[in-house]
């Protein structure tokens, strides 16, 4: 994948990737709706603590063709840092052509921020992206996922 970059994002991204963003949430709908005001708060927080996360803008012959939102976890479990793979969308047009398969190999390999462990989850009805996933030794965690907003 020589053409494929993975690079940070700029604020000279914030556009193109809030676009992103609204594609990825109509695409694979979530249980919560995604907003302007939540993608800025994003795009804010991850520029003021990089120690929490990183944006990565993936790039396909000069074109931007997906992102993903990386974020920290520390895991007594683990004993380390899980990367959190908290959002990883490719332009439909780009698809299959290998760029997620080789960017989470990427941080496997390169061990992202010192990872331990990378996680993720997707949508019981994302069948593609779960396939990748176990393909890519990814397995479902024992646990079950709770959240209570407050």
């Amino acid at each position: 994948m020589d053409s494929v970059v993975y690079r940070e994002f700029q604020s000279a991204d914030s556009e193109a990737i809030a676009a992103l963003i609204k594609r990825l949430y109509l695409e694979d709908p979530e249980e919560k709706l995604i907003s302007n005001e939540k993608i800025s708060r994003t795009f804010r927080e991850l520029r003021d603590h990089p120690c929490k996360g990183v944006i990565f803008v993936v790039e396909l012959k000069g074109e931007i063709a997906g992102y993903a939102l990386l974020l920290n976890i520390w895991s007594n479990e683990f004993g380390g840092n899980i990367v959190n793979i908290d959002e990883l969308y490719v332009k439909k047009e780009f698809r299959e052509k290998g760029i997620a398969t080789n960017f989470i190999t990427y941080l496997a390999t390169s061990k992202f921020h010192n990872a331990v462990a990378l996680s993720l989850e997707t949508t019981p009805s994302n069948k593609k992206a779960r396939s990748l996933y176990e393909r890519l030794c990814f397995k479902q965690n024992k646990n079950t996922f709770f959240i209570r907003e407050l």
